[in-house]
Order: C-alpha cells, then structure tokens, then sequence
C-alpha cells in the first residue's frame, strides 16, 4: 500500500530543513534516527532497530531520535489550526 506522497514529501523536507543548511556534522547513523521518527509520524511506519544495543552506532540513532520528535513536536506547532 503506498502512502500518500504528500507525506513522503513532507518527510523529505524537514529532513532537508534540518540538515541541507549549516550546522554542526552529524553522522549517518543519526540522520537515521531523526528519518526514523519523521516516517513513524508520517507514514506510521514502525522503528527499525538497526544497530546493536550499547554501540557507538546506536547511541547516535536514539539521540538523532530525540532530534526526529522535536521536529515532529516544531511542525505540529507551526501547524497549529491547518486542515489535516
């Protein structure tokens, strides 16, 4: 079943707004996590545990997490009253 593109786009950019501009580097593996959440908020996918627990790896995937649900948290807000 293919989700609506209007939230694959959605997706797409905040993911761009968070990291197509200057800032402090971040890994793959975090960039993951921050996807991770967007798509489980978007597209209601579920969270793919990618790395082994207790490695540098998925340290980084949670804390891009942390980052993926206060931009979830940002958008809601800025959207506050919109149609869904």
């Amino acid at each position: 079943m293919n989700q609506p593109k209007s939230s694959r786009a959605w997706v797409e950019s905040l993911m761009k707004a968070a990291f197509d501009r200057p800032r402090d580097p971040r890994s793959d593996e975090y960039k993951r996590g921050v996807r991770a959440v967007l798509e489980l908020r978007f597209l209601r996918t579920s969270i793919p545990r990618l790395y082994q627990p207790g490695t540098a790896s998925d340290d980084a995937y949670y804390s891009g997490m942390q980052e993926g649900h206060r931009i979830w948290r940002d958008h809601l807000e800025a959207h506050k009253g919109e149609a869904a």
